[in-house]
């Protein structure tokens, strides 16, 4: 545990240390560790210092499930934080390719933090609409969901 001020020579090391992890890390553990950080110190001039990469982070196609749904809610963290962070027209679309990802952990994910966005800005995610309807379709109506996300055979009732 470590007491910081706003100021401190230390928060700027500390920022580039997991700005550092989050940029040019290949490793799943350092980058999740960096999304861990950054979504539980709360501290506003480490989001500000931070919230681009994590948004990087969140859209790359390198980027493994695990990680990405590390990057969604962390940047659900930093939303509820720091409303006006996101530049929501330019961020919508992303929304819109995540909400395509075969993997329902990624989904829930996307869609905990597409709740977040869309009630700070609900008129620049009116799009999202279609795909959220698909979604909700394929899992209500034809059971589309894998084993592990099946719950007294409903499938991922918590989306």
């Amino acid at each position: 545990s470590l007491l910081l001020k706003a100021g401190d020579s230390m928060m700027n090391l500390i920022v580039n240390s997991i700005r550092n992890d989050l940029v040019s890390s290949h490793n799943d553990a350092h980058t999740s560790l960096a999304l861990t950080s950054i979504a539980n110190v709360s501290g506003i001039e480490l989001m500000r210092a931070l919230h681009v990469e994590v948004q990087r982070v969140l859209v790359s196609p390198n980027a493994t499930p695990a990680v990405r749904k590390k990057a969604a809610l962390c940047l659900l963290r930093l939303v509820r934080q720091l409303p006006d962070s996101i530049a929501s027209a330019e961020f919508a679309p992303h929304i819109a390719t995540l909400l395509q990802d075969r993997h329902l952990g990624v989904l829930t994910s996307t869609m905990s933090l597409l709740i977040g966005l869309a009630s700070k800005h609900p008129a620049e995610y009116m799009g999202m609409i279609p795909y959220v309807v698909h979604i909700l379709q394929a899992l209500a109506l034809k059971k589309q969901a894998p084993p592990d996300y099946m719950y007294y055979r409903t499938p991922s009732p918590w989306l």
